[in-house]
């Protein structure tokens, strides 16, 4: 699970458990701390009584006993109201009979009273501290312990908002766009990381303009001394010779095509130009450029509207048709088509390898004369381009390949 989250989404995880385990630990701190505290002002009041119970026996003025209370941090409760209110609705926290006299602690509100009785002298007193003041500390403690954790999210946020931007520009870059620049002013791993990205993006640029550069120019220097021997085969008297020669710069020529038909693919400028069309009308257009007998097409066609590029999609149907016929025993071939496939179906034997394998460039099953390697792997990128999706079967003796449309 964790290796599916994003850095982003892991940071703030992180950080909301931190400030939530810093927050529970205060609160416990907070508890535990008041505990030790109430524990430790208890055993204080009662020192403090008992001292007090003791000098009650001397009978020493006010001005004494505010000497003792102040020696000890205490005060007396002048408040007559507050020393009823304690008497009457605190909590008996310790009741002591003494030698000496009584004394009895209440807590009243979180603060303890301790109330000190000798022979019809009694005596309220609290301590000049109480919690607030430790809670004060746990406070200002607590708020820079947050503060801390938020500096470091802050902090951290903004050393990877650098990545952010990378994975932005790396994934235009996934999507076609070849004009991506990244610029990193920072010296750490990311911004080597950006630097090196940036550096291999132009080096791709550089080589994609090279092979497209080459392959045009080297297409463009072909066909014109192919075109001019095709003219000059024509004038061949001897028709045996005439016609292995136009056989093989025909197949010249048909090489060069499929070259700039896979160049333009792999391309990154590749559009697809949709539009609302006929099946039939693709078909027409497949058996004009494909140049084949109509009576070696079995056609069982249903038409149906769809939007496809309409060239694309009869050079995909062209070359599934060609190697139907051209692998099948009877040079026979059928196309059965629905608005939610394209068959294109012949006779013949199993192929050896997965449709993968054929996908591939320059994927043959043997070395033949009469083909490249290229003719599926076209097939699926246009498709593919389509969103459609190409798939292969083998059932009763007849090979079925399948362009899937919904």
């Amino acid at each position: 699970m964790l290796r599916n989250i994003s850095i982003s989404a892991f940071i703030n995880t992180i950080f909301i458990l931190a400030l939530i385990a810093i927050s529970l630990t205060f609160a416990i701190f907070i508890k535990l701390d008041k505990q030790r505290f109430n524990i430790s002002m208890q055993k204080k009041y009662e020192l403090v009584a008992e001292n007090l119970l003791k000098t009650l026996d001397t009978n020493p003025s006010k001005n004494g006993i505010k000497i003792i209370l102040k020696q000890f941090k205490m005060q007396q409760v002048e408040d007559n109201i507050l020393s009823l209110t304690v008497l009457n609705d605190a909590k008996v926290v310790v009741v002591r009979q003494t030698i000496n006299g009584m004394y009895r602690i209440f807590s009243l509100e979180d603060n303890l009273y301790t109330y000190v009785q000798k022979d019809g002298y009694n005596l309220m007193i609290q301590d000049t501290q109480n919690y607030s003041y430790n809670l004060l500390i746990i406070s200002l403690a607590i708020a820079l312990s947050i503060g801390v954790l938020f500096s470091l999210y802050y902090i951290l946020k903004k050393k990877l908002k650098p990545l952010r931007n990378l994975n932005r520009e790396i994934k235009k870059f996934s999507e076609g766009d070849l004009n991506v620049k990244i610029v990193s002013n920072s010296k750490d791993e990311i911004g080597t990381i950006a630097k090196t990205f940036d550096e291999a993006i132009t080096h791709i640029n550089n080589q994609t303009k090279s092979k497209e550069l080459f392959m045009r120019n080297m297409m463009h220097e072909l066909k014109t001394p192919i075109t001019k021997a095709m003219f000059i085969a024509e004038t061949l008297d001897d028709e045996k010779k005439r016609e292995t020669l136009q056989r093989a710069f025909q197949r010249m020529d048909d090489i060069i095509k499929e070259l700039a038909m896979v160049e333009r693919l792999t391309s990154n400028s590749t559009l697809v130009y949709k539009e609302a069309t006929s099946f039939f009308k693709i078909y027409k257009k497949t058996v004009e450029i494909a140049m084949l007998n109509p009576n070696k097409i079995d056609a069982k066609i249903n038409d149906f509207r769809l939007n496809a590029d309409t060239a694309m999609l009869s050079v995909a149907l062209k070359n599934l048709i060609d190697n139907a016929i051209k692998f099948s025993p009877d040079r026979h071939a059928c196309i059965s088509a629905n608005k939610y496939k394209i068959d294109i179906i012949s006779k013949g034997e199993k192929l050896k390898n997965n449709l993968e394998y054929y996908t591939e460039p320059f994927s043959q099953e043997e070395k033949r004369s009469d083909g490249f390697g290229l003719g599926l792997y076209i097939v699926k990128t246009i498709a593919h381009l389509h969103g459609y999706r190409l798939v292969y079967q083998h059932n009763a003796g007849k090979n079925i390949f399948s362009i899937l449309i919904k």
